[in-house]
């Protein structure tokens, strides 16, 4: 089964979910990608020719996509069943 398929499949409850999932994805997402540039600031110290670490649009939802199919394969039929 493709996405597509996949996402025709799903009922409006499973995209309510997937909604709310992507909004606690982002959130990891956004936390990932601070502690990461923290990390990445603290190892560089001031050593002023290390390159600057940015957060673009295009990492932080492609993390948050990635951890919004994993939470949803995770605990989606679980809270779909529950809400039923």
């Amino acid at each position: 089964m493709n996405l597509g398929q996949w996402l025709n499949s799903l009922t409006w409850l499973d995209h309510i979910i997937i909604f709310l999932f992507f909004g606690l994805s982002c959130f990891f997402s956004w936390l990932t990608l601070t502690s990461m540039q923290s990390w990445y600031s603290h190892n560089q110290g001031s050593d002023k020719y290390s390159k600057e670490f940015r957060i673009t649009p295009f990492a932080f939802l492609g993390i948050a996509i990635f951890y919004t199919a994993i939470i949803y394969r995770l605990i989606g039929p679980f809270i779909t069943g529950l809400v039923r």
